[in-house]
């Protein structure tokens, strides 16, 4: 079965069948024919984060000859092979490799670090609304969403203010370019300038992100200096931005919940919980490869072979959430993960705290500051764009205060 952008994208009646078809259901990605396995229950997928039986570098696996997802994927998207060292880094490192550069970055993204974004972020968006309140119309994700995602991630960073709109502007080109050619351009701007800064910060370290990486003792090379600052600056924009135009959608799709936020705002960090379980911004996960024959969740799984998982899935299992359908900002989801929407393990998402922090300012001051905020198309003229492997997102979001 291929996974087809709508199926991927509808988390009732596309992963119903799929869940209780088994724990394991043979699929194809979007643009790609190697089949992989994929988990669409919730015990099932947090299994699989944690299981020390797979592994997400297939090249641990010698002898095998594992089709190479990564390079499928990369082709489906219409980017050259040479990029693949760029924009692999943590995502498919595995166990002391991984903890080696994760180790690198973490501590940029400390609580105490993002608390102290915290005054910037909320300037920055009161500024944007009071502009964006003038206009006719505007599309949130461009006029507002990206530029307060770029803020906070290249101040992390240490991308000069003076280059942080260009930035932003490449990393929109690179995830919303309309030929290969357009996102390739977008991937050589954002790859070329992080060579320049990383050069510019060797000749003349001022403590920022970059500078330590290359103060650290334990050596970085340049190639994995630029992996690591284009998944943070990538993964910085993309999500964050998905994520809040689809939970302002989502809101304004249920009145209801909306009316009980704005009554109840002290619910808001709640809702953003419900909302992350909801409208999962990133549907699947990573590929990992079995390092040996085994059984999981009863299915025999031979060395070698991939699986994967629907992140989306498990987040409306009904076996975990009672009537995931519904949208709940009161639903109590317990403790430890209680939606996968950030992942889990190891490779739990380093950004979780700066994305929530950002999308409870642009709540509280789009939604609950005040009460004007409509679509200015209608719902059904909203455009989509498929992602292989991730479903249906957004490209727009057009709407007037």
């Amino acid at each position: 079965m291929e996974l087809r952008p709508e199926l991927v994208s509808d988390p009732v009646d596309g992963y119903t069948a799929l869940r209780q078809e088994g724990p394991l259901v043979r699929v194809t990605l979007p643009g790609t024919q190697t089949p992989v396995w994929f988990a669409t229950r919730y015990e099932d997928v947090k299994a699989l984060m944690h299981d020390p039986r797979f592994v997400r570098d297939h090249r641990k696996l010698p002898g095998t000859n594992i089709p190479n997802l990564g390079e499928e994927m990369l082709a489906a998207y219409g980017l050259p092979l040479e990029y693949t060292e760029y924009l692999t880094s943590l995502v498919v490192l595995d166990g002391p490799e991984h903890a080696r550069l994760r180790g690198k970055v973490v501590r940029a993204f400390a609580m105490r670090r993002i608390n102290a974004l915290r005054p910037s972020i909320e300037r920055l968006a009161d500024a944007l609304v009071a502009e964006l309140a003038g206009r006719d119309r505007f599309d949130l994700m461009a006029d507002f969403a990206y530029p307060l995602a770029n803020k906070a991630v290249c101040d992390l960073i240490g991308v000069d203010e003076g280059d942080q709109e260009q930035m932003c502007d490449w990393i929109r080109q690179y995830v919303s370019g309309e030929s290969p050619e357009e996102i390739v351009a977008g991937l050589e701007g954002v790859v070329g300038y992080t060579k320049n800064l990383v050069k510019r910060r060797r000749d003349a370290p001022n403590g920022d992100l970059v500078s330590g990486m290359i103060a650290d003792p334990d050596h970085t090379t340049e190639a994995e200096m630029i992996a690591m600052i284009f998944l943070l600056i990538n993964t910085g924009h993309t999500p964050p931005v998905l994520f809040l135009s689809s939970a302002l959608l989502t809101l304004m799709d249920h009145p209801d919940q909306l009316a009980r936020l704005r009554s109840e705002p002290e619910l808001l960090d709640n809702a953003i919980q419900e909302l992350l379980r909801y409208t999962t911004p990133v549907t699947i996960g990573a590929t990992a490869y079995a390092t040996e024959d085994l059984e999981f969740a009863g299915v025999a799984v031979h060395r070698g072979e991939a699986v994967t998982y629907g992140l989306l899935a498990a987040d409306h299992d009904p076996d975990r959430f009672e009537g995931p359908a519904r949208l709940d900002i009161t639903r109590t989801q317990g403790s430890g993960e209680p939606h996968l929407a950030f992942g889990g393990g190891a490779h739990y998402c380093l950004g979780a705290a700066l994305a929530v922090m950002q999308a409870e300012i642009s709540l509280d001051r789009l939604l609950l500051r005040r009460d004007s905020l409509r679509l200015a198309v209608g719902r059904d003229e909203l455009e989509y764009a498929c992602w292989p492997g991730e479903g249906n997102h957004l490209v727009r979001l057009p709407v007037r205060i």
